[in-house]
C-alpha cells in the first residue's frame, strides 16, 4: 500500500508494467501526453477500481497514471492472483470500459460549456468533491478541466468566467464551487444557453 499526493505520478508511459494497481482512496486519472504537448485525460479511476492492466500482459504502460487527489493505492502481483481474483479484475475493467465509453460520448457531444458542466458534475460524485461553509466544490485546476474536456486552458478559463458571471459557480485556487446544480445539469444536457 502506498500513498500518493495530488499530481504525483503513479507510473509513466513507457514504464515496465509488473504491478496491477487497485485504488483504495482518492481519485486517479489515466492520461496521454499528446505530440503537441497537451495532456488528455483518458479515464478516471475511482476507489475500488483496478488500473495498470498492462501488467496482465507483461507489457509496458502505454499511458501515465496521476493522482488527482491524495490517493492510497495497493500494488498486486498478477502472477500470484487466483482465478476468482482475476475474474474480479475482469468485471471491474468491464465496468470501467462502460464508463470510458460514456466519457467518450461526453467529450464528443455538445458545446464546450456543456462538456465543462458535465465534467464538473462528474467530479461532484467522486472523491474530488468536498463541502465547506460556502457549499459543494470540486478540486480541479483549469488545466485539468481542459485535459478532461479536450480543450485548452484558455478556453476553459474564459467559459468558467462566463459561468461565474451567470451565477452557476464560483472559483478559487483549484476549487470550483457548484452554486446552481439544476442549472449546471440543464447546461450539461444542452438545455441552457449562454446568458
Amino acid at each position: 500500500m502506498k500513498r500518493y499526493s495530488r499530481k504525483e505520478a503513479i507510473y509513466l508511459a513507457g514504464d515496465r508494467a509488473d504491478t496491477l494497481y487497485r485504488l483504495q482512496e482518492g481519485l486517479v486519472r489515466i492520461v496521454e501526453l499528446l505530440p503537441d504537448g497537451r495532456t488528455l485525460t483518458l479515464r478516471h479511476i475511482l476507489p475500488g477500481d483496478f488500473f495498470g492492466e498492462e501488467a496482465l500482459e507483461g507489457k509496458r504502460h502505454r499511458y501515465a497514471a496521476e493522482a488527482m487527489t491524495e490517493a492510497v493505492v495497493v500494488g498486486l502481483d498478477p502472477k500470484r492472483m487466483g482465478h476468482e481474483e482475476l475474474q474480479l479484475v475482469a468485471r471491474n475493467l468491464a465496468r470501467q470500459m462502460r464508463r470510458v465509453q460514456a466519457y467518450e460520448a461526453h467529450l464528443q457531444t455538445g458545446e464546450l460549456r456543456a462538456r465543462i458542466a458535465r465534467y464538473l458534475l462528474f467530479l461532484a460524485d467522486t472523491p474530488a468533491s468536498f463541502r465547506d461553509e460556502r457549499g459543494l466544490y470540486v478540486t480541479a485546476s483549469h488545466e485539468e478541466i481542459a485535459d478532461a474536456t479536450a480543450s485548452t486552458r484558455e478556453s476553459v478559463s474564459k467559459l468558467l468566467s462566463e459561468l461565474r458571471r451567470e451565477g452557476l459557480l464560483e472559483t478559487s485556487y483549484r476549487r470550483v464551487y457548484l452554486l446552481d446544480l439544476k442549472a449546471l445539469e440543464a447546461l450539461a444536457e444542452g438545455q441552457l444557453e449562454a446568458a
